[in-house]
């Protein structure tokens, strides 16, 4: 009905399994909205007015999200050109095209410190060794070291941190002199 212009535009969470939902103007005309009144400028923002942002936020970043991968994808897949905007090669990683190769060359040039060895992943261990044994042999001497502290609405189901103990955790690094 949306593609057709018929029925009432009502934007909200639903919104996800529309097929129109990242053309829609009533949902484009919402999270502009919200964006422009939870994004003025008054000298600071209260305590509740950072809270009301930290709630619409992961919806208003998937929105854009959405908005810049339809446009992508409009303009590499189907020739749109946007005002303003151009389609760039992104960032790449170097490869190297023939290992065997690589490492021929470079011994054959006298480079012998050319190759790394190193433990295979936790995981793969834990299946070369299977559970049990995993445990037994290498059980004390792993350790999963704390995460980053996260900030999620209270509805995650992971268990709150104590902060108190989250400053001791992660003390800031300070540059030597």
């Amino acid at each position: 009905m949306a593609y057709n212009g018929e029925g009432e535009y009502h934007p909200g969470e639903w919104c996800t399994f529309c097929k129109a939902a990242v053309r829609c103007r009533a949902r484009a005309e919402e999270k502009l909205r919200l964006a422009q009144a939870e994004f003025r400028l008054p000298p600071l923002l209260t305590d509740a007015e950072i809270e009301e942002i930290l709630i619409l936020l992961p919806d208003l970043t998937k929105w854009a999200n959405e908005i810049t991968a339809y446009a992508t994808d409009a303009a590499v897949n189907h020739g749109k050109e946007w005002n303003g905007f151009k389609v760039v090669e992104g960032r790449s990683v170097r490869k190297y095209r023939d290992e065997a190769a690589v490492a021929q060359a470079a011994t054959q040039a006298g480079y012998e410190d050319i190759f790394r060895k190193s433990l295979i992943t936790l995981t793969e261990m834990q299946k070369l060794m299977g559970k049990k044994n995993f445990e037994d042999i290498l059980g004390g001497l792993i350790f999963k070291p704390p995460g980053k502290p996260t900030l999620v609405p209270v509805t995650d189901k992971r268990p709150a941190m104590n902060v108190t103990n989250a400053i001791h955790e992660f003390n800031e690094i300070k540059e030597e002199m």
